[in-house]
């Protein structure tokens, strides 16, 4: 395998975005874009010569989908996936967002219509000769997922080397408790994390916060 992970600091509340690379194949797949615009992953991608097949997002927040928009008018034939629950709480998640963090009462976003859902492809997606696999992870959010590629586990808000904060709008306790709980039983130790915020590190080293 020739997969290289690259990362973005988005500019909204600095979570990260994940560029899943096969140098081989010259393809790519993003995770979570959050800055309006995508400047440096659009730059990223267009200077390397690749092709942008998939954007995966692992829930619906705002924090996690801003650039959606951008990448698909720079790349029209990249198809979005995200669980069907995020599919239908993105049509209501953005404005209330945004009114924490702009003055503009005329601002307006909405994600571009979701391609596909992790639960038409049967929580997998077959890439080249790589294989996706999704992890229903309800509870910070109810559309939250998991995603992982070979020994690389993209969590988004649901493990971080943080205390876990779950949404009072769409999330929930019990949820996130028995998510977590499932996750440990399924990933080796030596895994990778690429959380929402800071640094990836080693599932062996992640502390719960319960």
């Amino acid at each position: 395998m020739s997969l290289r992970v690259e990362r973005f600091i988005n500019e909204l509340m600095s979570s990260n975005c994940y560029l899943v690379v096969d140098e081989e194949a010259k393809h790519c797949i993003c995770i979570d874009p959050a800055s309006e615009e995508s400047l440096r992953e659009i730059e990223y991608i267009q200077k390397n010569g690749l092709t942008l097949d998939y954007i995966l997002l692992t829930h619906e927040h705002t924090d996690h989908t801003w650039g959606v928009n951008a990448l698909v008018a720079a790349f029209p034939e990249v198809k979005i996936v995200c669980s069907e629950a995020c599919k239908q709480n993105l049509k209501k998640e953005c404005q209330a967002y945004f009114r924490f963090y702009y003055d503009n009462s005329d601002y307006h976003y909405t994600v571009c219509d979701v391609d596909l859902t992790t639960d038409e492809l049967d929580w997998k997606l077959e890439w080249g000769s790589n294989v996706f696999l999704f992890i229903h992870v309800p509870g910070h959010s109810m559309g939250s997922i998991c995603i992982s590629i070979e020994d690389n586990l993209f969590t988004g808000d649901t493990i971080m080397q943080t205390r876990p904060y779950i949404n009072k709008r769409n999330g929930s306790k019990a949820a996130f408790k028995h998510s977590i709980e499932m996750l440990q039983t399924i990933f080796e130790e030596d895994w990778i994390v690429y959380p929402r915020h800071g640094e990836s590190f080693m599932l062996k080293d992640w502390i719960y916060y319960s």
